[in-house]
């Protein structure tokens, strides 16, 4: 099964550019055209579609017989995840409402339930979760609210493994850096959002559950990254911070095949990241 997680920074905006960025692309000829024929996965998830319109991603029914979508519910243009596959889910879940607010606590105080940031769907061979973390925010402002967010996610994983008997899998934009490799200059960053202490040691409370990091699982050494800042030339002279990731329920461990971050597409801030693992 092969498995591909986008950041694409606004789907308007990536359906006018072509594989290597430049504007010249169309509805039947655009990056995420060229990615879904190059590398034809199984399923393709989306994170900041930034979109409350369906019909702008209607330009992939051909290629995926289900589209499934959860955008921001009052702040147009902003984050929203999709989740396009030709396997028909078992059932498909959208925020963390496939669980109370008894089981992980009162999510509904937080403004992040309202911000279009998670799809969970079962297949045969696993259940998939795609979400896009919230962001801590310049000088940490939205940390509190980005801890909570932790601890629910945690919950709501262990909560899907307990009652599958398959491998969970989550997908997206984590907005965490969680290793000093997973950064081009780590040094005096432990204040900045996304490699704060406190959202590193969130991410590794996930590690420490179970969940397998399938890029570095195959790749200890390696300094790829999936996220580039627009300034500076920094993606040509590959500065930047590996925050999207596919994590692995221990179960799944010993299934994965590859994992990649895609960095020959450009137009958005962030590149596909890819994931391969055998039923």
């Amino acid at each position: 099964m092969r498995l591909i997680s986008w950041n694409i920074n606004g789907i308007r905006s990536m359906t006018n550019k072509i594989k290597n960025g430049e504007k010249k692309g169309s509805a039947t000829n655009n990056v995420i055209k060229t990615l879904i024929q190059e590398q034809n996965p199984d399923v393709l998830c989306f994170q900041e579609v930034k979109t409350q319109n369906d019909g702008d991603i209607a330009f992939l029914k051909s290629n995926f017989k289900y589209i499934l979508t959860n955008f921001s519910k009052f702040k147009k243009g902003y984050s929203g995840v999709a989740m396009l596959t030709n396997e028909k889910p078992q059932w498909v879940s959208y925020d963390f409402k496939m669980y109370s607010e008894e089981q992980l606590g009162p999510y509904n105080n937080y403004e992040w339930i309202d911000e279009g940031r998670i799809i969970t769907a079962r297949f045969t061979s696993c259940v998939l979760v795609t979400v896009y973390t919230p962001n801590s925010q310049p000088e940490l402002a939205r940390l509190d609210d980005r801890v909570e967010w932790e601890a629910m996610l945690l919950k709501y994983l262990q909560l899907l493994k307990e009652e599958n008997n398959v491998p969970v899998i989550l997908c997206g934009d984590l907005n965490c850096a969680h290793n000093e490799i997973d950064l081009h200059n780590p040094k005096g960053k432990k204040k900045t959002a996304g490699f704060s202490t406190e959202e590193r040691a969130e991410f590794n409370k996930m590690i420490d559950k179970g969940f397998t990091d399938s890029f570095r699982h195959l790749n200890p050494i390696a300094a790829k990254y999936s996220y580039f800042s627009n300034f500076a030339n920094s993606r040509e002279r590959n500065v930047g911070w590996r925050i999207d990731y596919f994590l692995v329920s221990e179960d799944g461990k010993e299934n994965i095949k590859e994992a990649d971050c895609l960095n020959d597409y450009w137009g958005s801030d962030h590149c596909p990241v890819l994931l391969d693992i055998s039923a």
